[in-house]
């Protein structure tokens, strides 16, 4: 009966949001990092040398988001469209991080949970600020290998889909 209430007592681990930036600014500076508490909602800190941001407000107290954000002219010499491209093969393929193109044109990547009690912020932070990373360098991949591809006239359909043909009609 020991072995039953060990998984059927309640443990009281609420989730306090006041503790929520203070634990993953302990945590990001204990990892080596030098975060600061730039506004009473946000936490900026850089990793691999992009400028990254823990965002977390106590009236939304279950949301927890980590973003890093580039300006469109890091990509001047893209089209807009290969870029939603990138970002539409980014969000399809990595599953936790994700890529869009904000209303300013800057290219903008996130990693966005809920927090439930008893939700470990220490760890959850640092594994999210990985997974920020990871999709930021998966993009810049794909990017430059859909570039590539647009470049060589190799990019095309993944799935073989054949082009129409320049009149329009449909292929027999």
């Amino acid at each position: 009966m020991a072995l039953f209430g060990k998984f059927t007592k309640k443990i009281n681990t609420a989730l306090v949001p006041s503790t929520v930036l203070p634990t993953i600014l302990e945590a990001l500076t204990k990892a080596g990092f030098r975060p600061t508490r730039d506004t009473e909602i946000r936490i900026e800190y850089k990793n691999e040398g992009y400028f990254c941001y823990f965002c977390y407000r106590e009236d939304d107290p279950e949301f927890l988001l980590v973003m890093a954000t580039f300006e469109r002219s890091s990509f001047e010499d893209k089209e807009l469209s290969l870029l939603h491209r990138a970002c539409d093969k980014t969000n399809y393929d990595q599953k936790v991080g994700k890529a869009y193109i904000d209303e300013a044109g800057d290219v903008v990547f996130t990693v966005e949970t809920f927090l439930m009690a008893g939700t470990p912020i220490d760890s959850l932070s640092l594994r999210m600020s990985s997974a920020l990373v990871s999709t930021i360098a998966y993009y810049h991949r794909t990017l430059r290998q859909l570039a590539e591809e647009e470049a060589t006239g190799t990019g095309g359909s993944e799935h073989g889909a054949t082009q129409l043909p320049p009149s329009g009609s449909l292929p027999s």
